[in-house]
């Protein structure tokens, strides 16, 4: 559910290269704070943030405590811009659960489906579920189903070598929201830049933990400004099963048009889902490399972002976080 989408997903300028990652890990007193890493560099060591401890990892081949981390990073491997599909859905997805939110043009949600995982794709626009329907419902190398979610009344089992095309938002709890659809952007928390006579279609919104009761292996957030809600309402998922890894698009005008507060976001991620993160595409068109360290500061940052001149204008400066489960180990098949 891209509750803001724009034309070919978020537009962000020039070619981001994934040079670094930077990963929370407890501090002083003010608690988490981030380290950059290198994922090229296999004899790192880092701390992970888990219950209120530090927990040394050591890499040097293998890793203390939950190596899956470390080893997903260098899976996930480098995307030479934020907008091409991650090198890992290109891969073998037998036995394996994409959730994909916000599909936009679907390239993520169907080259999943092409290479055999088991997708359920949620998509808020309408126009876009009217593009991305027919290509689903006649497909041949797998089973595609669409689903809309004001009729999903229990969870939907995953389909092997298939999956569904949700039409409808994910978000904290059952309801109806009105999205702007006018111009270069669809949105539940803002008009898009330049948009003189706004437009809006109601669309249904659903909990992920409602529709989805299983282990995910790669979940894809593209939620602008709604990333929070959405969170909340898959946080049974979280609980109650392993979600091995998220990569989530961190849009800081959006976030702050919903009216989050930056500190309980990130806070959300470490302390309530147990996901270690890390910013994916950091230099001069995103998160700068010497952004503030400590978690309050980097709220602070983001906030900054948010009401930037430049956000006031048109999208502002987004990043990509990769984040892993430092809680719960992925049982390979």
């Amino acid at each position: 559910m891209a509750m803001l989408k724009k034309h070919g997903g978020t537009p962000k300028g020039g070619t981001l290269v994934l040079v670094a990652l930077v990963a929370f890990v407890v501090g002083f007193s003010m608690g988490v704070m981030f380290q950059r890493v290198d994922i090229t560099d296999h004899t790192l060591t880092a701390n992970v943030a888990q219950n209120n401890k530090t927990i040394p990892i050591h890499r040097s081949g293998s890793c203390d405590v939950q190596p899956q981390i470390y080893n997903f990073m260098k899976e996930l491997k480098c995307r030479s811009h934020h907008m091409n599909v991650p090198p890992v859905l290109n891969t073998s997805g037998h036995g394996k659960v994409v959730l994909d939110i916000g599909l936009d043009a679907g390239d993520e949600f169907f080259t999943a489906l092409e290479s055999g995982y088991s997708v359920y794709g949620f998509e808020a626009n309408p126009l876009t579920i009217d593009n991305l329907r027919p290509k689903c419902e006649s497909a041949k190398a797998y089973k595609c189903v669409y689903v809309d979610a004001a009729n999903i009344t229990e969870a939907l089992p995953p389909i092997p070598n298939g999956g569904y095309l949700i039409g409808g938002g994910a978000g904290s709890h059952r309801s109806v929201m009105n999205m702007s659809i006018a111009g270069p952007g669809s949105s539940f928390v803002e008009v898009a830049p330049g948009v003189q006579t706004p437009a809006y279609k109601q669309v249904t919104i659903i909990p992920v933990s409602d529709v989805v009761k299983t282990d995910v292996f790669f979940f894809k957030l593209d939620v602008q400004g709604f990333e929070l809600e959405v969170l909340k309402g898959a946080q049974g998922l979280f609980d109650n099963h392993v979600v091995k890894t998220l990569l989530m698009e961190v849009y800081p005008r959006g976030l702050g048009n919903a009216g989050v507060n930056f500190t309980e976001f990130l806070d959300f991620l470490w302390a309530d889902l147990g996901m270690f993160c890390s910013s994916s595409n950091p230099g001069d068109k995103s998160f700068k490399m010497n952004h503030p360290n400590a978690l309050p500061q980097f709220a602070q940052y983001l906030k900054g972002i948010a009401h930037s001149e430049g956000a006031k204008q048109w999208w502002g400066i987004f990043d990509d976080f990769y984040c892993f489960n430092m809680r719960k180990s992925w049982v390979t098949n």
